[in-house]
């Protein structure tokens, strides 16, 4: 029967399969995010995400992907696409008509500064003073976004008479595989199908899905040597056993002298150490492997290469000792070699061990055939229930079967501190400096080694250690149940759990005693938490649109987040801007690992100042492969801001036509900030029968809740038809500079004045008009007794 060991590998290595592609286009390999410049191996093909970009010609986002087999690129294609020209946008940001068109099509209002687009300085400044919004989005925004905002104010403003081609430029990328947005490609390599599609495409990422033949796998290891252990269920006593290593690379390049060793207990060693002696040293000092096992012939064998993806099987042979005990016991086999070449070479090693269960015939054997942890997942020092399911296997009956905890250290990693020799490098010796170096590096390595101390693995909790069965019949099963500590300075890796365990078996009553090792594999536990975050601007108050919010998410677990993806899910006063990612992939993170994401929104113009948290749901797989989700909540401040409102208005004298009136205004700062420099002016529409005497007055600064007055003349014409008039309001106020507020708010407020008829003028001109009469006609009488006399 064939056992697989558990394996322990001293770095972590993500291998993604996907589910979910559908089946009429092969069987699914890959499903998630690769950013670029990252690789994924399916099957024999090594897929790279070259670039990311739009077609500013077609409106299409691309997924540029290198696809080679055997070194050599298929499906190639060479695809010209339209980008914007950085150069040529720069020069258009020059431009005062354009810079004014882009500030509208970004929704600010900025036509009171047509009147000085022949002047560059008065432009700017107009520009500042009334859109400081717009100036703030021009220094923050990322390139990609400004090309978006020149592309639109070209398509939405045809008057300026620019084209998109005035802006864009031809890019090639040679030799690549272009996948459209939503696209799928299929490409046949070696007589089998594969499809490729772009499900997505972002600025520096695609999620992409892969499907082909069921055969294949999919891996982002560079390269990785997984092993499982091939042995018989029970020996006996006297035995010689064939032990069956299977290797095989689980990654995505080639490693190189492949080491492999069979040993009684784990080993280690440095890139300079002698596999062969430090073997046969194990092997000399181990009393277990005399008085049960020793190889026959070689306990080291060599492979010196192992492609991507290849499997090797190498054969040992043991022999179990004729006096052995019965009893289960480790072997345990090694794995050295070497990934990357010349400078970027370096060592890697694992190893796996089995359980050896050696057995004589016709007597009871009791077996411990399951083992289960609850809960799965287990991190360093955490308290957890294993269940051991224990079988009689042998032909007679098992009494008084005790199960125990026992005993037993591994070496774990202690403190660290580096010798520092620099001093060397300046004494009076040709090489003294390469001297000093190599000694610091030899010393720090022997402190390492030094450092390393054994520890309990695993300790029971609250209770004894022991618990018992009375009988077990042939082929009787049943569950013993512990509660035990993991160490909290263990690494992730497996950990082997020392059982002892004794009872008697008929027909003589013999007791038996041994040990057994059963791996626990410590995983660790992901845990996410948002280390960092930051806006830009980083005062934002109502109304503001395109807030860019930055976030860093660590993990400060013992365990890896697989595929992290956050999706924010922002709520009242925020809403996603146009341009914002709604989907975020982050990578994988290791323990100690973080990762930078951002997303925009909009701030409503009717929210309050303070403090308000963004939801963002993180979603990853732990290291058992099953996904998991936290939400984590992102705090935005939002800052106060100044109101002005009209809280009052007092005319003198009554405005009646032909004459002018003082018009008295209140005014309320009804906002959170002090409002300075509050000005406000009259505005005249062309319809309306009035003047302004007086334009503006200058109120001062009010703090919130403080009133201030601010006081217009308006001259009313003679002929105003008399009724009440709306007439507008314009409120400047400049932000508190004590808060870092520098914006100028601008208030558009109406009052009612009601014009009325002038009666004293048209009782003058009504007796005017009776003196005018009588003169008439005293002068017609006097005309005409002249002319008769």
């Amino acid at each position: 029967m064939r056992r697989i060991g558990l394996t322990v590998v001293l770095i972590l290595i993500t291998a993604l399969f996907s589910s979910g592609v559908s089946a009429s286009t092969g069987s699914p390999l890959f499903e998630g995010y690769l950013d670029r410049g990252e690789a994924i191996l399916v099957g024999p093909l090594l897929v790279t995400l070259v670039d990311t970009q739009k077609d500013y010609g077609s409106g299409d986002y691309y997924a540029f992907l290198f696809v080679v087999k055997d070194g050599r690129i298929l499906n190639a294609e060479y695809r010209t696409i339209l980008v914007p020209d950085p150069n040529k946008i720069n020069r258009l940001l020059l431009n005062p008509d354009f810079l004014m068109a882009m500030a509208e099509t970004q929704g600010y209002d900025v036509a009171q500064c047509e009147q000085y687009v022949n002047n560059s300085a008065a432009f700017n400044a107009c520009l500042l003073a009334n859109a400081a919004g717009f100036y703030q989005w021009l220094n923050s925004a990322s390139p990609g976004e400004i090309a978006e905002a020149v592309v639109k104010t070209i398509e939405e403003h045809p008057e300026l008479g620019i084209n998109k081609e005035d802006v864009l430029m031809k890019v090639t990328y040679p030799d690549v595989t272009p996948v459209r947005e939503g696209e799928t490609v299929e490409l046949n390599v070696d007589n089998q199908t594969v499809y490729v599609t772009a499900n997505e495409v972002y600025p520096n990422g695609v999620r992409i899905s892969i499907s082909g033949p069921p055969e294949w796998r999919a891996a982002t290891a560079p390269g990785m040597v997984v092993s499982s252990v091939e042995v018989p269920d029970t020996v006996h006593p006297g035995d010689t056993v064939t032990v069956k290593v299977h290797l095989r690379n689980e990654g995505a390049q080639k490693v190189r002298y492949l080491n492999v060793f069979v040993t009684p207990t784990p080993m280690g060693f440095n890139d300079s150490s002698s596999i062969a002696s430090a073997v046969s040293m194990a092997l000399s000092q181990s009393g277990m492997s005399k008085s049960v096992f020793y190889p026959e012939g070689s306990a080291v064998q060599y492979i010196e290469y192992l492609e991507g993806k290849e499997n090797a099987t190498l054969t040992f042979r043991i022999k179990i000792n004729p006096d052995a005990d019965v009893g289960t016991y480790p072997l345990y086999v090694g794995v050295a070699y070497f990934t990357g070449l010349g400078s970027t070479m370096r060592m890697m090693q694992g190893y796996n061990f089995v359980a050896l269960t050696v057995k004589k015939p016709r007597a009871a054997f009791v077996e411990i055939t399951g083992v289960d942890t609850s809960p799965r997942e287990i991190s360093p020092g955490d308290t957890f229930t294993v269940r051991f399911t224990i079988e009689n296997t042998g032909e007679e009956p098992a009494r008084a079967i005790g199960l125990k905890i026992e005993s037993y250290k591994v070496p774990v990693q202690g403190e660290v501190k580096n010798v520092d020799l620099a001093a060397l490098s300046g004494l009076p010796v040709q090489g003294s400096e390469q001297l000093s170096q190599s000694l610091q590096d030899a010393l720090n390595r022997i402190m390492v080694e030094l450092a390393k101390q054994n520890v309990e693995a695993f300790l029971p909790v609250g209770e004894d250690n022991v618990k018992y069965v009375a009988e077990l019949g042939p082929g009787e099963k049943t569950t013993l149940e512990f509660r035990v500590k993991a160490n909290d300075r263990l690494e992730n890796g497996v950990y082997p759990l020392r059982i002892g365990l004794d009872y008697l078996t008929e027909p003589n009553g013999e007791e038996i005693t041994d040990e057994r090792l059963v791996g626990i594999d410590v995983t660790g536990r992901a845990k996410l938490i948002l280390s960092r975050v930051s806006t830009s601007p980083n005062r934002i108050l109502p109304g503001t649109d395109n807030v860019e919010v930055d976030f860093q998410v660590e993990n400060v677990g013992t365990g890896t987040a697989g595929t992290v993806v956050a999706r924010p899910m922002p709520e009242w006063p925020f809403s996603f801007s146009q341009s914002s990612e709604q989907v975020i992939g982050l990578g994988s993170l290791g323990k100690g690992d973080s990762a930078r994401g951002s997303f925009r929104i909009n701030v409503a113009d009717n929210a309050s100042s303070g403090t308000y948290e963004i939801p963002l749901l993180v979603t990853y797989t732990n290291d058992l492969g099953v996904e998991k989700n936290t939400t984590l909540m992102v705090p935005v401040m939002i800052g106060a801001k100044p109101d002005i409102e009209v809280v009052g208005v007092h005319l003198n004298p009554e405005p009646i036509q032909g004459e002018s009136v003082n018009v008295y205004v209140e005014l309320k700062n009804t906002g959170g900030e002090k409002a300075t420099s509050v000005l406000i002016e009259g505005v005249v529409k062309a319809d309306q029968p009035f003047s302004l005497d007086k334009r503006t007055d200058y109120v001062g600064d009010l703090e919130p809740g403080q009133t201030g007055e601010g006081v217009i003349v308006l001259s009313i014409e003679k002929d105003a038809i008399p009724k009440d008039y709306n007439f507008q309001l314009r409120i400047r106020a400049v932000g508190d500079p004590n808060q870092g507020d520098d914006n100028v708010y601008v208030f558009e407020r109406t009052i009612t004045i009601g014009v009325k008829e002038n009666t004293k003028s048209q009782t003058n001109l009504r007796n005017l008009a009776v003196v005018i009469g009588v003169l008439v006609i005293v002068a017609v009488l006097y005309t005409y007794r002249k002319r008769v006399g």
